[in-house]
């Protein structure tokens, strides 16, 4: 049992340090995700804030930048995981699908091997954000570190549910795109949806960043003095959507993904 779960272990770890070396050796890679924090929450974020934010009744630039915290953590890691895809045209994955290994230890290793650059776009928009007056106590800054892992699993889950049904991969990444847009403008990143109604409330609810975006907030604001910014759920609530979500997308993802590669 115990060298059982060494192997996995092993697994997991030689995945994702060949990630982090083809990050590290393509630094270009890394260039797009940095430039959403400079549009969304340097521009974008700053204009809002300026003409908007003084009349919300909390600190508009804080709540804007853990939501971009998240949405980096989604766009950075769904690329990543996404590169399965580009694996095929080297027939990799046919390579890491033969080994004596779980499954789920190859699409955990590629999910740790995308956390590598999510980070670095995480540590980023901090900074973009305290350019734009956004504060940070040390207490918040742990607690946004130390949930971030938990974001990166459920990012990383829906990217694995992509490619378990995408076959091309300039395909996965244009869905991946899309996918982390609409996000994006619908999940609560940018302003709040609290009070969205009719199909604007549906669609919102229907987005797993809206859960990752709340709970995230939700721990960020808990005892502040400052006041609370608004929250859908209570943290625990969404702590649970996010566990049933994140469980569902993985066995459904792994599923179709080594279905697709075994019907080559």
């Amino acid at each position: 049992m115990k060298h059982k779960l060494l192997r996995e272990l092993n697994a997991v770890l030689t995945l994702a340090m060949r990630d982090i070396m083809l990050c590290v050796k393509s630094p270009a890679k890394i260039i797009p995700g940095l430039v959403m924090p400079i549009m969304f929450l340097g521009m974008f974020g700053g204009q809002l804030s300026q003409n908007m934010g003084r009349n919300m009744g909390f600190d508009f630039n804080a709540f804007m930048l853990v939501g971009m915290l998240v949405q980096g953590l989604f766009l950075i890691m769904g690329n990543g995981v996404t590169s399965l895809v580009e694996d095929r045209g080297s027939d990799f994955t046919q390579e890491i699908l033969v080994s004596p290994v779980s499954r789920y230890s190859l699409i955990l290793g590629k999910i740790a091997g995308a956390a590598f650059a999510s980070y670095i776009n995480f540590f980023f928009t901090i900074a973009v954000g305290f350019c734009i007056g956004a504060r940070l106590s040390v207490s918040q800054f742990l607690l946004l570190l130390a949930f971030s892992p938990l974001i990166c699993l459920a990012a990383g889950s829906l990217g694995v549910v992509c490619i378990g049904f995408i076959q091309k991969a300039s395909t996965a990444g244009i869905v991946i795109m899309a996918v982390s847009m609409a996000q994006t403008f619908l999940s609560g990143t940018l302003i709040p949806v609290t009070h969205s109604t009719g199909l604007m409330a549906v669609l919102s609810r229907a987005l797993p960043m809206t859960y990752c975006v709340d709970f995230m907030r939700g721990v960020f604001y808990q005892g502040a003095a400052d006041g609370a910014a608004p929250t859908i759920h209570s943290p625990f609530v969404n702590l649970l959507i996010i566990a049933a979500f994140t469980a569902f997308f993985l066995v459904a993802g792994t599923a179709g993904f080594v279905r697709s590669e075994k019907n080559r």
